[in-house]
């Protein structure tokens, strides 16, 4: 008798991306090896301009609050970002942060 694979965890590794704009400027994308910082209650002391709300939602309880994180990071890399600031996490399982780029190069060192 021929084994039968089955998939019963095909959600696994699911996190949904959500942006509401802040800026009309559109950035180039950072590269992929860009760290983004993460900023909960502790605020960047250099001047910024915020691009953009982002919240990243774990479709399943078996994702990790590492995972959204990641996902976070990744879409502030795409929106050209630096940092993400006033990091929230809510009880829908998701993370919510403002997505920010410094306004001098210095600054993201």
């Amino acid at each position: 008798m021929r084994g039968v694979v089955f998939v019963p965890l095909l959600g696994i590794g699911c996190v949904t991306t959500s942006v509401a704009r802040l800026s009309p400027v559109k950035y180039a994308a950072r590269p992929a090896q860009t760290s983004i910082a993460v900023y909960s209650s502790q605020q960047p002391t250099c001047d910024y301009t915020e691009i953009a709300i982002v919240k990243a939602r774990r479709e399943t309880w078996m994702v990790s609050h590492d995972a959204a994180l990641d996902a976070l990071r990744s879409k502030a890399r795409k929106l050209g970002g630096d940092a993400v600031v006033r990091l929230t996490f809510d009880d829908s399982d998701a993370i919510t942060g403002t997505v920010i780029r410094f306004n001098r190069d210095d600054c993201r060192e």
